[in-house]
C-alpha cells in the first residue's frame, strides 16, 4: 500500500499568554523602552510590563484573552493620567498607543476598541460627537464627593462660599487632589453632595465665579 502524505499541522492563532501579571508591573527590561523610542523623557518606569510585548498591539480574538488585553490598557491609561493630573486623551496622537521600540501600534480601530471599553466601564467619556478626545474619569463622582466634603471639614470650610475656580485653582486646594480637575467633574461630584444636602451651588457671572456652600 502506497503510504500515506504527511500534512503538517495548521499554526496555531497567537494568542496572549495568561501567566502575565494582572497588574500594571511598571518598568521592567522587556518594557522596549529606551533612548530611541521617541517619546522624549519617557522611561521605563512610566509604562507597563505588557509595553513591549507585539501581541497586545493587535486586539486578540479570544474572547477572555481580549477582555484581558482590554483591561490592561484601560489600567495604564487610568494610571498614566491619573499621575500626571491630564484629564483628556486624544485616541489618534497618544503616543504610548505605538512602542517604536518594537516597531508595533494599535490599529485606529483597535484604539477605538479601547476608548469605547473605557467609556462603557465609566471611566471615559467622549469630549464631543467627533469621537476625537476623551475625557478620563481615573476616580468615580461618588468618590470624589465623599473625599471634597472630608477635605472641607478637615480645613474647616464648613458654611462657607467657594468658587469652583477656587477648588481646582485656588491656593488653599493647592495639592489636593481637586486642584486642576476638570470643572464637568467636579461639578458633578458637587451635584451628588447636594442631593445628599451637603451643599449647595449658586450661579455667578461666569461658570467660573459659580459659588458653592458646603453644610
Amino acid at each position: 500500500p502506497r503510504p500515506r502524505p504527511r500534512t503538517r499541522p495548521r499554526p496555531r492563532p497567537r494568542t496572549l499568554p495568561l501567566t502575565l501579571g494582572s497588574g500594571l508591573g511598571l518598568g521592567g527590561a522587556g518594557s522596549g523602552v529606551g533612548s530611541g523610542v521617541g517619546f522624549g523623557r519617557m522611561a521605563a518606569a512610566d509604562v507597563p510590563e505588557f509595553y513591549g510585548f507585539p501581541p497586545f498591539f493587535t486586539l486578540q480574538p479570544v474572547l477572555s484573552t481580549r477582555e484581558r488585553q482590554l483591561r490592561l490598557w484601560q489600567d495604564f491609561i487610568i494610571s498614566w493620567h491619573r499621575s500626571r493630573s491630564e484629564q483628556f486623551l486624544s485616541v489618534a496622537e497618544w503616543p504610548f498607543f505605538r512602542n517604536d521600540a518594537i516597531h508595533r501600534s494599535l490599529k485606529a480601530e483597535d484604539r477605538s476598541a479601547v476608548a469605547e471599553y473605557l467609556v462603557r466601564n465609566g471611566y471615559a467619556e467622549w469630549e464631543d460627537d467627533t469621537h476625537a478626545r476623551l475625557l478620563i474619569i481615573w476616580e468615580r463622582p461618588g468618590d470624589i464627593a465623599a473625599k471634597l466634603y472630608q477635605f472641607v471639614r478637615d480645613q474647616g470650610l464648613v458654611d462657607t462660599v467657594l468658587t469652583v475656580y477656587e477648588i481646582t485653582e485656588g491656593e488653599q486646594f493647592e495639592g489636593s487632589p481637586f486642584a486642576g480637575m476638570d470643572d464637568t467633574i467636579l461639578r458633578r461630584a458637587i451635584a451628588l453632595l447636594e442631593d445628599e444636602g451637603k451643599a449647595s451651588l449658586f450661579q455667578g457671572n461666569t461658570s467660573a465665579e459659580d459659588g458653592v456652600k458646603f453644610f
